[in-house]
C-alpha cells in the first residue's frame, strides 16, 4: 500500500465521508472500522488515529451534519431585517429545499434508519433552538409578539415540529402548512 500523505483535516473529513457511505451501503451496524479503512485502502489504524471507536466516528459526521444544515436555518432565523412572517416564509422554502438537496440526506431517509433520522431532527433543534430564543426575545422586546416564558415556548415549537414530521403519508408541503398553523396559532400571528 502506497502511503499518501494528506493534512489532518482532509484526511479525517475523507473518513467522516467514506463512513457515510459505507453506512449507507452496508447499514451502520453491519460496518466495521476495517470495512471503512478497505473503502478508503488505508490500514485501519488510520481511522482509528482519528477516531476512537465507530461511534465517536458516527456521532462527529452527525454533529458536522448538524451545524451544516442547522446554519443555513440559522441564516434565516435571525435575519432581523425581515418580519417573523417572511422569515417563517424563508423557512418553508428552505425546508422544502432541504428535503432531498443535503450531503448526507439518503443516508438519514434510507429505510431502516428511522431512528438515526429522529435523533438528527433532535440535534437539529437543540442546535436551533438558543439562537431561536434569542430571536423571540428580541420580537418581545419590540412588541411584535407577547410569550411569557420564552424559553419553554421554543422548546415547545421545536420539538412539537418532530411530531409533525415524523408523520407518515402526509407530503412535506402539507407538514409544513400545518406546522406554520400551529406556530401562527400559537404566537397570535396571521399568515
Amino acid at each position: 500500500m502506497v502511503r499518501i500523505s494528506k493534512a489532518p483535516e482532509v484526511r479525517k473529513q475523507e473518513i467522516l465521508d467514506t463512513a457515510m457511505r459505507v453506512f449507507y451501503t452496508k447499514g451502520y451496524e453491519s460496518t466495521s472500522m476495517a470495512d471503512i479503512a478497505k473503502e478508503m485502502n488505508v490500514v485501519p489504524g488510520l481511522c482509528y488515529r482519528y477516531f476512537k471507536s465507530k461511534q465517536e466516528l458516527f456521532e462527529t459526521a452527525m454533529d458536522q451534519y448538524v451545524k451544516e444544515c442547522g446554519e443555513k436555518f440559522l441564516t434565516v432565523i435571525c435575519d432581523d431585517k425581515k418580519t417573523l412572517t417572511e422569515r417563517m416564509d424563508d423557512m418553508t422554502k428552505l425546508m422544502l429545499m432541504q428535503e432531498d438537496n443535503s450531503r448526507y440526506h439518503d443516508f438519514y431517509h434510507k429505510i431502516g434508519n428511522e431512528m438515526l433520522h429522529e435523533q438528527l431532527i433532535i440535534k437539529i433543534a437543540k442546535y436551533l433552538i438558543p439562537s431561536l430564543c434569542k430571536e423571540f426575545e428580541k420580537l418581545c422586546e419590540k412588541g411584535e409578539i407577547h410569550i411569557e416564558n420564552v424559553e419553554i415556548l421554543t422548546n415547545f415549537i421545536m420539538y412539537g415540529q418532530i411530531g409533525v414530521l415524523s408523520c407518515e403519508d402526509i407530503s412535506m408541503e402539507e407538514k409544513i402548512k400545518q406546522i406554520r398553523g400551529f406556530i401562527n396559532l400559537i404566537l397570535g400571528t396571521k399568515e
